[in-house]
């Protein structure tokens, strides 16, 4: 009796063992949108909570799913403070980013403004659970812009050239652009532009509309515009150089749960950023845009067919 039940007590202590090891396993390999954590061809694409992140979400998803992953969707679901946390717990695997400002986010008090000054510190500043893939020459990031006009009347190319009519320049901009180290500062250190306080007009809208309109009709005669704006194709402006890295770059680069990183997801993401310029992103934002734009999948799925990659990309 007392072998019987031992024998019985051993019985159903392997097979609890055998349960609790297949619920572990289960559990590691699983994410809450039915994905596969260990499995490197399921990814869930997420992206921030705004169109241009939201096309090139898209375009990482629409092109994942061409070369065979098993592609989950998350799209639009907030800021940084909302998918960060999403990337290391599996929620989603793959987010659409901008090298610098994804430095910032890990290292508040970084100096680095070039791209590679940017990738390197941002290596060693990333925690071990996420990683970045090759960065993209297209960057969405803070410009000084002018009117083609104002460009050709004083033969504008630099915003060193520009610091030559200082005097006379009216200058549109967030008002926080004029403490920010990048902002007035910046641009009076690096290159003798120095705005005048009466000919700086604080315009909150982020190099939007109403910025726009203010350099279009002369109201103002240069203005901080983002680098991928609709409006620069729209209304023919010129973006000046920033031969001395002003501005932070903005390049735009897939960020990954190192889990999910392989040699594949690699070739076929970096095979996209190696294609997309700054003028594409203006143009994929202008298309989905107004009244009459277009959807983000809809904007995303002609510029991977525009550019041969609506089928598998070979190694």
């Amino acid at each position: 009796m007392r072998m019987l039940r031992r024998t019985r007590r051993g019985t159903l202590c392997a097979a609890l063992v055998l349960v609790t090891v297949y619920l572990v396993a289960a559990c590691a390999t699983c994410d809450p949108l039915g994905g596969a954590a260990g499995s490197t061809r399921s990814i869930v694409v997420g992206s921030a909570d705004f169109p241009e992140s939201e096309i090139i979400g898209e375009i990482y998803a629409q092109v994942l799913r061409a070369n065979d992953f098993d592609v989950g969707r998350r799209i639009g679901i907030g800021s940084r403070e909302t998918y960060i946390p999403a990337l290391k717990d599996h929620s989603i695997d793959l987010v659409p980013e901008y090298i610098g400002n994804l430095l910032l986010y890990f290292e508040p008090d970084s100096i680095a403004t070039t791209l590679d000054a940017v990738e390197l510190e941002l290596y060693q500043r990333l925690p071990g659970d996420l990683s970045i893939l090759m960065p993209s020459p297209a960057s969405d990031t803070d410009t000084v812009a002018v009117t083609r006009a104002t460009a050709s009347a004083w033969n504008l190319t630099t915003i060193a050239d520009l610091a030559a009519h200082s005097a006379d320049v009216k200058f549109a901009a967030p008002s926080a652009f004029q403490m920010r180290t990048e902002g007035l500062p910046g641009l009076r250190q690096k290159y003798g532009l120095d705005i005048r306080p009466g000919n700086f007009m604080a315009i909150n809208d982020g190099g939007g509309a109403v910025t726009v309109r203010a350099l279009v009709d002369g109201t103002v005669t240069a203005a901080n515009i983002f680098s991928t704006s609709a409006a620069i194709l729209q209304y023919d402006l010129v973006v000046l150089e920033d031969p001395a890295n002003n501005f932070l770059a903005g390049n735009i680069v897939p960020l990954v749960n190192s889990q999910k990183k392989s040699d594949r997801l690699k070739d076929v993401l970096d095979a996209v950023s190696a294609k997309l310029t700054t003028e594409d992103v203006a143009e994929l934002n202008a298309a989905v845009s107004g009244n009459t734009g277009i959807d983000p999948d809809e904007a995303a799925r002609k510029w991977l067919q525009d550019n041969g990659f609506n089928h598998p990309i070979q190694r």
